[in-house]
């Protein structure tokens, strides 16, 4: 396994915790949707230690494989997160735009996940990562149900 697809893997989940904490900042006056933001960026915080735990645990293991989804798709994705954190770091942006943004970024790690089943090999990561894709369906549920809670405070 190319350590840079673990190094993305986790490079994605940070920067969607980053890009989580830019939202919640500029939502100051809504304490709701400040504390929504807040908890969304530490669930990415976790997803990317445990990958982390997962490699450490399984450093050993760890052989070459034919992955469904590619580095260049895992990175495309990278960088669009960075992108919105960025722009977001300047711009103002409305509910909708925050959690329209989430709601792609969430789809788009739900498919990868789905679709790469790293560590294929090792039932453990296999496991593992079939739990995060399922973890990013149901924020994409959440963020849905957000869309009606929020938009109407907006």
């Amino acid at each position: 396994m190319d350590a840079n697809i673990i190094e993305t893997a986790v490079a994605i989940e940070l920067e969607c915790a980053g890009l989580y904490e830019v939202f919640a900042q500029r939502f100051t006056g809504k304490p709701e949707f400040v504390t929504f933001w807040r908890l969304y960026a530490e669930a990415e915080r976790y997803h990317g230690a445990t990958i982390r735990v997962h490699q450490m645990a399984f450093a050993d293991l760890i052989v070459p494989e034919q992955l469904a989804a590619s580095p260049a798709e895992m990175n495309e994705l990278l960088r669009y997160i960075r992108e919105q954190r960025v722009r977001y770091e300047r711009e103002t942006l409305t509910v909708a735009e925050a959690l329209g943004v989430a709601r792609h970024i969430e789809e788009s790690s739900a498919e990868i996940h789905g679709r790469t089943q790293f560590f294929a090999h090792l039932p453990a990561y296999s496991e593992f990562f079939e739990k995060m894709a399922e973890e990013d369906r149901a924020h994409r549920e959440v963020l849905d149900t957000a869309v009606r809670k929020f938009s109407q405070d907006a």
